[in-house]
């Protein structure tokens, strides 16, 4: 992991503080600002919120600041990027929300993909998730997969990946088996009935995060006869055990 990555991750580990009083914070003056382009407003959002300003070329930079009002609650979503610079490397994408007096609520990092970087970034509210849609386009290296956009859920202050997609628009499998390769957040359900929550969930973006999860890469041979090297993911076991809990519950109701 580069060290630029490194610092992104334990900026999420750490937690953020606000700097200012939350009265003198206006984060609206940031909102529609290609911040990529903006080193001055980028230096004035980073003491706002308190993170450091990167000390190298690697590491993340802020890049947009979006505003929702959902179900009559204000939300500031604050987006940072560490594009991959190093081949063969991956990029990163953090996620940080805040209330409508600037306080932190939350904070995500997470690997947006191994031979490839972020080139854009928008927020859309979807009728079909039931949720605001954190979009992010996506251009690829040599030697990679064929991975064109991401899609993250953000819902009742939750932030989920819900879809992949290749550049034809067709649903892509998330990579489990290989970390360097595995995309996004993972659901933090540990047992079956938590999973069988999720799926049943009335919450389109909880159900569409469990089928993105259900649906990737776990184990690269069914029968589990590997060769020497690693062949599965740190998911395989409960993956095995959803599946097979799936499918008797299937059998029992034929």
């Amino acid at each position: 992991m580069s060290l630029g990555r490194a610092k992104l991750f334990a900026l999420c580990a750490i937690g953020l503080t606000v700097a200012v009083d939350a009265q003198t914070i206006r984060l609206d003056r940031f909102i529609g600002i290609d911040l990529r382009n903006a080193p001055r407003e980028q230096r004035r959002l980073e003491n706002i919120i308190g993170i450091a300003p990167p000390t190298d070329i690697l590491g993340p930079r802020l890049w947009n600041v979006w505003k929702t009002n959902r179900d009559g609650r204000t939300r500031y979503i604050v987006v940072l990027v560490q594009p991959e610079m190093v081949i063969p490397g991956g990029s990163t994408a953090c996620v940080l929300l805040f209330g409508a007096s600037a306080k932190r609520i939350a904070s995500w990092c997470f690997p947006a993909g191994h031979r490839m970087t972020p080139t854009n970034a928008w927020i859309e509210s979807s009728k079909d998730a039931g949720s605001d849609l954190i979009v992010i386009d996506m251009d690829q290296f040599v030697n990679r997969r064929d991975v064109a956009r991401e899609y993250f859920g953000l819902s009742d202050d939750r932030l989920r990946l819900v879809r992949i997609e290749n550049q034809k628009g067709e649903a892509v499998q998330n990579e489990h088996v290989f970390p360097d390769s595995e995309i996004g957040l993972v659901p933090d359900a540990t047992t079956v009935e938590e999973w069988a929550g999720m799926l049943e969930s009335g919450d389109n973006a909880v159900v569409l995060s469990a089928l993105t999860f259900l649906g990737g890469r776990h184990l690269t041979e069914p029968s589990r006869q590997f060769a020497s090297e690693p062949q599965e993911s740190k998911y395989a076991d409960v993956f095995q055990k959803l599946t097979g809990n799936l499918e008797s519950a299937s059998s029992s109701r034929t």
